[in-house]
């Protein structure tokens, strides 16, 4: 036997004993390949105008002196992501097998992170364009742009760009709407790095007449990763909506996530069209998280997709704090927990109607048993049944298991998140998750009780025991 085809029986057979002992299902997250930094060299070169929070600064490059319990891995060459995308093929291959699982990857594992800050600042660049053309008073959705307020916005930044230009370009940009006027959607998905001439489009001219690009464009090169990027993760949608499985592209630092949830949405575009196969993550601890969902829910309206969510917390606070204090930009995070949990809600309820009405695609992924209890009440608010087929939740193996049990015996789609990769990474992984959750395990004794209770039922019913009502 080949060693890829020993490592996907091994994990099949992980599977097939962990969905045979408990009432829940499994999705696996692969663990070998974390997030990559940033090359100082390859991204300084082109970064004169980028905003601060999407460039890459060497004493934030490799943190894993300080972040231990962190994998960190560096760019390593095209075959490395091959191989990465390899392993995550392996992946949905075992789920497949297993009937309708997920499996999660991190879209920094398939390429170049430099071109990933680069999009990121390009898309701010343009939102804060559209920002400043639009009153901010008004909820983001309802923002619109006439063409002669866009040549008014164009003069209040004193943005060069000539009538002619502006002729062709505006009935260009309103591609959704088709109405005469334009919101963020149009305006943002107009803009294509790898196509549209941003220094072309935006000068601004400064009090001695001299003109800079206000946005920047994509070099070649990435143009080139970002295409073997989308490459690898089409090639892992593709699979996946083949065989019935459910890709969630992981979220990452909040200076990558815009570029991510760019790239998702497209996959998301191509692939959803009968079923939610690619989810977005959403990271409720950072401020921009509710504008950005409702965006992309417009965005799959329009383009008359499935939506998919996975809705989590956040995993890298202090790293994105002491990062915004040090080089001097907002923090992204969220002031406190109450406000972190407030935007869970909003957002949970948000994907929950969408899933009523349109048959969206969502992942609670949760270790809090207050926010297991919301998802729920939040699916009788809207109809919905405990079994229904697009509602998930999720939970580390080996945490919560409480939680995720009575949630299987009780009839919902209860998921096991399972780590998979060397023994040192997930160890490493898990340490780092504990650690996060620590106030989940000052209720050890509370968890160890209740599995108790839960064995001596299997005992005593055996698991084929009635559900609870």
């Amino acid at each position: 036997m080949c060693f890829a085809c020993a490592e996907r029986a091994a994990m099949q057979c992980l599977l097939h004993g962990i969905v045979e002992a408990t009432p829940c299902k499994m999705f696996i997250l692969i663990l070998m390949v974390f997030p990559c930094r940033a090359d100082e060299k390859q991204v300084k070169e082109d970064d004169q105008y980028r905003l601060p929070q999407f460039k890459a600064y060497k004493e934030f490059a490799d943190r894993r002196h300080l972040t231990p319990l962190a994998a960190s891995y560096f760019y390593e060459g095209e075959d490395k992501c091959n191989e990465r995308m390899n392993v995550f093929m392996q992946c949905v291959n075992a789920s497949a097998d297993q009937g309708d699982g997920f499996v999660a990857v991190k879209l920094t594992a398939l390429g170049q992170t430099s071109f990933l800050l680069h999009l990121s600042s390009i898309l701010q660049q343009v939102r804060f364009i559209f920002d400043s053309m639009t009153d901010q008073s008004l909820p983001l959705l309802e923002r619109r742009l006439t063409k002669e307020m866009f040549v008014a916005g164009l003069e209040k930044l004193a943005i060069t760009t000539s009538q002619d230009v502006v002729d062709k370009m505006f009935p260009m940009m309103d591609t959704t709407t088709t109405d005469g006027a334009i919101d963020v959607i149009d305006f943002i998905y107009f803009f294509r790095p790898s196509e549209t001439p941003y220094t072309d489009i935006f000068k601004k001219r400064d009090k001695y007449g001299n003109e800079w690009p206000l946005v920047d464009n994509f070099t070649r090169r990435e143009e080139l990763q970002m295409s073997s990027t989308n490459s690898r993760l089409g090639m892992l949608a593709e699979a996946a909506a083949k065989k019935g499985v459910s890709l969630m592209v992981d979220a990452e630092q909040s200076y990558f996530q815009p570029a991510i949830n760019r790239l998702t949405t497209k996959m998301m575009k191509k692939y959803n069209g009968e079923r939610p196969v690619v989810f977005n993550t959403y990271q409720c601890y950072l401020k921009d998280t509710y504008d950005y969902l409702q965006r992309d829910i417009e965005l799959a309206k329009r383009f008359n997709i499935r939506f998919g969510a996975k809705l989590v917390r956040g995993a890298y606070m202090e790293q994105e704090r002491e990062r915004a204090g040090s080089i001097g930009y907002a923090d992204p995070v969220h002031d406190d927990y109450a406000a972190t949990t407030h935007c869970y809600n909003a957002c949970m309820d948000l994907v929950m109607r969408e899933v009523a009405e349109r048959g969206a695609g969502l992942m609670i992924a949760s270790h809090n048993e207050e926010t297991v209890r919301t998802a729920t009440l939040c699916m009788k608010k809207y109809g919905l049944a405990p079994d229904h087929p697009t509602v998930s939740f999720g939970q580390l193996l080996g945490m919560s298991d409480h939680i995720s049990f009575e949630l299987g015996r009780n009839g919902y789609q209860a998921y096991k998140y399972m780590p998979y990769g060397p023994v040192d990474e997930v160890l490493a992984y898990l340490s780092r998750r504990a650690n996060e959750n620590r106030g989940l395990l000052r209720g050890a004794a509370d968890e160890r009780r209740l599995l108790e209770r839960e064995l001596l039922g299997r005992l005593t019913f055996g698991l084929s025991r009635p559900r609870s009502a």
